[in-house]
Formats: C-alpha cells, structure tokens, sequence
C-alpha cells in the first residue's frame, strides 16, 4: 500500500529529457514507483494528476533563511511557491559562529525586533536550534565568511593577524565537521570586502580540501564587474574548488554592455578547469542593505564607525561628495526604495522611493538616505532598479544558470509580515514558469525544470534530491502549467502564487490547492 498515490499525470523529472505521462507511487520518504499503476493499487491519498504537471521539489540555491526560519518555521513563502528545499548562509552571512561584536549587531537586528533569542554561538548549537523547530522543509547550510571575520576580528578594514586567521580556520573547519556545504563570501559587504585575494584563496583553499563548495557576491556587479569576476574565478582556481557566483548580473545602465565579456570570462575559466556555475532571480531590482551604498571606507568599524561618520559634519559632507560621484544619474534616487525599517519612526518611509520621500521633505534624497541611516542605526533595506530586461533573460537561458529567491522566507501574516519586501520572496519560482515558459516561450519547461532541481542539486552534491526517480526522497511539486502565477508584485507584495496543486515534502503533503495543510515535515540536510 503506498502512501500516496499521483495517477496519470505529466512528470518532468528534472534532468531536462522530454516529458512523459505515468503513475508514481511513494512510500514513507521515497519514491518507489513510476510507471503504469493498476487501479487496484491502493494508497492513503490518491490524487488525479490528470492534466498537471508532476516535478522534483523546487531547490532554492541561494536563499536567506537562516533566522526566519526559527522566526517562523512554516517558511510559507517558500513552500508556497513549491520550494522544498533551501541553500541559506548566503553572501557571507551565517548564523554561526558568533561572538562580539557580531552578536551585538545581530541581537539589535532580531532579539528586539522578534523575540527570537540568540542562544547559540556555535554551528553545533545552531543546528540544534533548527533540529527542534521542525522545519517546513529541507535546509542546506553554508559557513558565511563575513560572520566568520566579524566574529574574529570585528569591521575593521585590516589584514587578520595570525592568531585571527588561525581562529578562522578553526572555525571554519568545524562547520564543515558539521556536516556544511561550503563556504560563502560576501565581498560587495564589510567586514569581507576588506579580505585581499590572498587571505580569501588561503581560507577556499581549506573549503574545497574538505569537498566544500564557494558561492560568492562578487565586489561588484556594476562598474567594476569585470574585475570583480576576475578575481573570484582567480580565487577558485588558485583554491581548486567548485564556484557558484550569486545572482549574476550587470548593474546600472552603464553596465549593462558588460554581459557579453562576463559570459566569455565564466566559458573561458570554465575551459581552464573551474567548475563554475551562477544563480539569478527574475526580476529587474535587486534588494539590499542601504548601507551598501556608502563608500567601503565609510563602512569600516561596522554600525559603530558609520554613525560617527555620519555625524561628523566634514566627514559627512566627504560622503556626499563621493557618493554623488559613484551614483552621478539625476534619476538614481528615484530607484532607490525603502524596502525596511528597524523603527516605527520610520515606517511611513517604507515603499516609497527616495526621491519622493525628497519632495515631502524639501531635503536632498542623498541626505535622506544619509539621516535614515544613522536614525535607524544602519538597519535599512532598500529595493534597487537598476538591471536590464534583456540581459535578464540572457542570464536566466544561460545553460548553467539555477534559478535562486536571494530571499528569505515570509508569511502574509504572523511575525514575518514586515516592511515591503520584495516579490521575489513570494514568486520567484512561478514567474520563471509564467515569463520565459509560457508567455515568452524562450525556455522549455522541462529546461526551466532542470534549473530548478537536479542542476543545483548536481552542484551541492545531493544524489538523492532533484529528479523524480525510484529511489530518490519524494520532494514534489504537482502544478497546472496553463496557471502557474506569481501574483506578489513591488506595489503589493504579500501574495502567494497560483496555480500550484500539490507540495510534497519528504513523502508528507504540506501544500494542497494553494493551502498549507502541514508543517514540519523538513530536515536539515548534512553532506556525507
């Protein structure tokens, strides 16, 4: 008997080979048949998969969840959109390991804002925490390098000394015992914007001797994106481990010419022997910190460093000064949106953009952005346009580009109902489906499929994730291909997706007809 049944549906099974209709039967956690069922088969659940499409869990590869799932661990925004599993510690961010003045920074940022009590300091105690939450669904760790240099040796703009850089290895080296990934690293960030190639090759180096991976935020995406990539294919080859870069892209319209020679540098390191692949969200905005945009110098010291910056009169104005060079286009400040505020005093700010918020100020918006940043203490998220269409879909179609939320998880309700966030957090999955398949028929579904599933699967090593194959744990998303929809939107965010019938998770059905109908059926998922 088996405990579900999905009859004579359309299965992609996620290896990008053409479709073909079946039976699949499960079992506990796994699938264990596929093919021509009797109808005297009996099953817990039988659904009609008639007209449907049956493919592997959705692999979010670059996601943000490391707190918000502990904040929330129905992780809806995710699951909803057919999201079984998740690669979180991303950009150079991870829980773990944490020590001051990290943990100071992170308790403002969480403790005061969730109640979530910051009660671990290492990975062991980390995993835990999660462990005990049940999560929603199946979670992929990374050791971050930014929280590792920020532990170590705090926001300063220094080399590490060698004790510093022993700790690091040290640590890093019992992530890894942990049962994680790889190691990521936020270079466009403090305090690993301040590492040189040297420092960040060395610590890749103990990653990949261990079989980890390196994901990376390059330095930059926009003006100095070239070099930027330069240096992180540079890295892993010198290191000899596997590269994801994060969210590729060009930045600002005077970037956009670059996509071309960026292809051609990621073909020509990949010739040379560097297993390099990339991820990308559909959409044309980018979201992050408002402190991104401050010049790196500025940022060194972390929250403490920038706010008497900020409230220096000479210094500040040295700031201006730079910024209006780095950002010169008269219209920059209109695509610059307040994504999140820490403070009630600032709410009202939140989805509107800083030239509006200008205007109803009668104040420059570069001192706007400037007063909100100190006011709120740094803790400031901001949606940025700045990319375009066309090299939006060249990215998606490169054949080894996965597709990634770059979000973490939300609700639209509970704790996780804040600010304005951006739609890639409710639809990035579906809106590929919709855009590229459906309404630009520029990709197949069964090629969308495979960047979804066995290709990030492929690149992290998990051998039994990704393709529907006896056998293989049964993560399953089972949709209508004719109305699959993303319907969050910049104006209205808080929207679930449509048009998804079923969400397996581990053999457990946690999604039927766009309803949440179980929770905690998830695990963490360790590297053998």
């Amino acid at each position: 008997m088996y405990n579900l049944l999905i009859r004579r549906t359309k299965i992609i099974d996620g290896t990008g080979k053409a479709s073909y209709i079946a039976d699949l039967g499960v079992v506990g956690e796994r699938i264990v048949k596929i093919g021509t069922l009797s109808h005297k088969e009996s099953a817990e659940q039988i659904i009609q998969g008639h007209g449907l499409v049956l493919t592997p869990g959705f692999v979010d590869i670059h996601g943000h969840s490391d707190y918000t799932l502990l904040i929330d661990s129905r992780a809806e925004s995710k699951i909803k959109q057919g999201i079984t599993a998740e690669v979180v510690g991303n950009c150079g961010y991870s829980p773990a390991p944490m020590t001051e003045p990290l943990l100071q920074e992170r308790k403002q940022e969480y403790e005061k804002a969730f109640n979530l009590s910051l009660d671990w300091r290492t990975f062991p105690e980390y995993l835990k925490r999660v462990e005990n939450s049940s999560p929603s669904l199946n979670y992929v760790f990374l050791v971050g390098y930014n929280t590792v240099r920020a532990s170590a040796m705090g926001f300063k703009n220094r080399a590490p000394s060698l004790t510093q850089m022993a700790l690091m290895e040290k640590w890093i080296e019992e992530a890894m015992d942990c049962g994680l990934f790889g190691l990521s690293i936020g270079l466009a960030y403090v305090p690993a914007c301040f590492a040189q190639k040297e420092e960040l090759i060395k610590i890749a180096r103990l990653v990949g001797r261990r079989g980890g991976i390196l994901t990376s935020h390059i330095r930059s995406e926009g003006k100095d994106l070239l070099t930027s990539l330069e240096e992180i294919l540079t890295i892993a080859q010198k290191a000899d481990i596997p590269l994801q870069i994060s969210h590729l892209k060009t930045e600002g319209r005077s970037n956009w010419w670059k996509l071309d020679q960026a292809l051609e540098m990621i073909e020509s390191a990949s010739d040379k022997g560097v297993k390099v692949t990339c991820d990308r969200y559909p959409y044309l905005a980018s979201q992050t910190s408002l402190q991104s945009l401050l010049p790196k110098w500025a940022q060194d010291g972390g929250t403490e460093g920038i706010i008497k910056r900020l409230q220096s009169p000479v210094t500040r104005q040295t700031i201006i000064r730079q910024m209006l060079t780095e950002y010169p286009e008269k219209d920059f400040w209109s695509t610059v949106y307040i994504s999140l505020t820490a403070s009630e005093e600032h709410k009202r700010c939140e989805g509107q953009n800083l030239a509006q918020l200008a205007d109803s100020q009668k104040k420059p918006a570069i001192e706007i952005a400037l007063d909100l940043l100190e006011k709120e203490k740094t803790q400031v998220e901001i949606i940025l346009f700045s990319m375009s269409e066309e090299n939006l879909d060249r990215i998606l179609l490169y054949p080894w580009t996965m597709i990634a939320s770059d979000s973490s998880s939300r609700s639209i309700d509970g704790p996780l109902r804040i600010g304005h966030p951006h739609p890639r957090s409710f639809g990035t999955f579906p809106r590929v489906i919709r855009t590229l398949c459906r309404q630009k028929k520029k990709l197949s579904l069964e090629d969308a499929v495979h960047k979804m599933t066995s290709l990030p699967c492929q690149k992290m090593g998990l051998k039994d994730r990704g393709i529907i194959k006896e056998g293989m744990f049964a993560d399953l998303v089972l949709f209508d291909p004719q109305k699959i929809t993303d319907q969050a939107s910049y104006h209205s965010p808080f929207q679930y997706p449509s048009g998804i019938r079923l969400v397996v998770v581990n053999g457990q059905i946690c999604v039927k007809d766009n309803i949440c109908v179980k929770s905690g059926q998830g695990k963490i998922i360790y590297k053998k």
